[in-house]
């Protein structure tokens, strides 16, 4: 049993500051009351070992958790973060799924643009001759430039507009 001289000989010799020497004597109950070198070397190597093993316990707003529960928490956290993610990634399938049903080529859309319009532009082309006797008895020609021109401004043009928006 060897005694040390003072407090900051311990210190030095179990290698902590004099502060948590100090500190260890007010706070914990179970220190050595002696100088004895040796028992101030045993009680900080069992504390050590304490604090490696820990109590396996932590306690979060009044309840104790184990390092088990903590474990089964984290794997529940994790699982969950994994259904979220999947969950996220459908929705986004089938977002882009509906959008891509709902949409259609614009090759298809042109094409049936042009099926569409095509009688209609023969209609319209007809119409001028059809309807400037009746427009203008005196001189059908005048009234069938008229109106030739009059789709030509009003109609044809709005049409092409339509396709050069593209």
């Amino acid at each position: 049993m060897r005694k040390a001289k003072t407090w900051k000989e311990i210190a030095e010799n179990i290698g902590v500051t004099p502060e948590t020497l100090s500190r260890w004597r007010k706070e914990e109950d179970d220190t050595p009351k002696t100088k004895d070198l040796e028992a101030w070397k045993l009680w900080t190597a069992s504390r050590a070992n304490a604090q490696e093993k820990g109590g396996g316990r932590i306690a979060i707003d009044g309840r104790e958790y184990t390092a088990a529960d903590i474990a089964d928490l984290k794997a529940k956290l994790i699982a969950a973060q994994e259904r979220r993610e999947n969950a996220m990634a459908q929705i986004r399938e089938l977002e882009l799924a509906q959008k891509r049903d709902n949409l259609i080529p614009e090759s298809e859309a042109t094409e049936t643009l042009i099926k569409l319009l095509t009688p209609l532009r023969r209609l319209l082309d007809a119409l001028p001759r059809q309807v400037a006797a009746q427009a203008n008895p005196a001189n059908p020609n005048i009234a069938e430039l008229a109106i030739r021109n009059g789709l030509d401004e009003r109609v044809f043009i709005e049409i092409e507009k339509l396709f050069l928006v593209r």
